[in-house]
């Protein structure tokens, strides 16, 4: 893992918005709220306090979306970025929470963990391929899976400079992707999941430009046949 590859290493701004989500003094993001209310249901129905993997943490604010409805689970968090986990991990210990559940690594990099439902929010489209993420994830036992990802008619790859970084490295490159649900969806079929679309609330099917890159946000809810 090269930080000198990892384009989040590189906006001081996003690591400071990153620290204060973490320590839930911002305001929530639509997202994750709609995240946390999917979920909602598949908690409900575990075990007490099942084990959560939110996949590309961040500053680790999904838990405070997840506390705020009053839903227990044992809350982990994994992200790629060694900036950002050290920014979550530092706001969510002032909280209480273990530093540990942090977890510093790639999805493909998960060994030795089971989990019984996951969150991916804006985190596929950064990856190269969709299948080995979500192949990995699965073989961690999960139940349910709550995903939110550009999604459209069809796959579209883009390998492009991000273009808002700190001076200097706006040469940097990363991935943009934009995945067809129905290859996403029969993919997790194969793997025993059933799938249903939900439509993303705040953008409503619309195109979203993020750093001038053309988004259709949407939802995949993932559950076990």
């Amino acid at each position: 893992m090269n930080p000198e590859l990892n384009i989040w290493e590189r906006s001081q701004g996003l690591l400071e918005l990153v620290y204060a989500r973490g320590l839930d003094q911002v305001p929530e993001m639509d997202a994750a709220a709609q995240g946390a209310e999917l979920l909602a249901p598949f908690i409900k129905s575990a075990s007490p306090k099942p084990r959560l993997l939110d996949v590309g943490c961040a500053g680790g604010h999904f838990y405070h979306s997840l506390k705020k409805r009053g839903l227990e689970v044992d809350y982990y968090g994994l992200d790629y970025s060694p900036k950002m986990v050290a920014q979550a991990q530092k706001a969510l210990a002032q909280l209480g929470l273990d530093p540990r559940r942090i977890i510093l690594g790639a999805i493909a990099d998960l060994s030795g963990f089971s989990f019984e439902l996951g969150i991916l929010i804006n985190t596929l489209t950064f990856c190269p391929d969709f299948r080995e993420p979500l192949d990995r994830l699965v073989d961690t036992g999960l139940t349910a899976l709550v995903i939110r990802d550009n999604f459209g008619p069809k796959t579209v790859i883009r390998w492009e400079t991000d273009g808002y970084l700190d001076e200097g490295y706006n040469h940097l490159k990363g991935y943009w992707n934009q995945w067809s649900v129905a290859e996403v969806r029969e993919f997790l079929g194969s793997r025993g999941f059933e799938t249903r679309e939900v439509m993303d609330r705040r953008t409503q099917g619309q195109v979203e430009m993020v750093v001038d890159k053309p988004y259709y946000w949407s939802w995949l809810v993932a559950f076990r046949a």
